[in-house]
């Protein structure tokens, strides 16, 4: 499942423009709404994230996890829950800036 070791933070850079740019098995964030600007993309359970820029000020998003739904935390070490996103959703964004710290697969199926 591409270049991410479980049990570590992974992600990289992509400059993308749209959710189609996540590749399958990714949970991916844009710094822009509607999928705009910089994105970084992770796979695995990442414990913390907060070395890469766009987790810290991410304003749409897209799990296109292959089987799972993805829980994002604001806090590192999965503290400070704020929400799953399920498998093949997209999060646009309302402008509104969300702080991701750490995020772990969940619900596989």
């Amino acid at each position: 499942m591409g270049t991410a070791f479980a049990g570590s933070a992974h992600a990289e850079d992509v400059s993308a423009k749209a959710a189609s740019d996540c590749p399958s098995g990714w949970f991916c964030v844009w710094a822009g709404t509607d999928y705009t600007g910089r994105m970084q993309k992770v796979q695995y359970d990442n414990a913390d994230l907060s070395q890469y820029t766009v987790f810290s000020h991410m304003k749409s998003a897209f799990n296109n996890g292959r089987s799972c739904d993805v829980e994002v935390y604001g806090g590192k070490n999965y503290t400070d829950y704020l929400g799953t996103l399920k498998r093949g959703v997209k999060g646009p964004g309302t402008g509104a800036e969300l702080k991701i710290l750490s995020n772990k697969w969940v619900n596989c199926r």
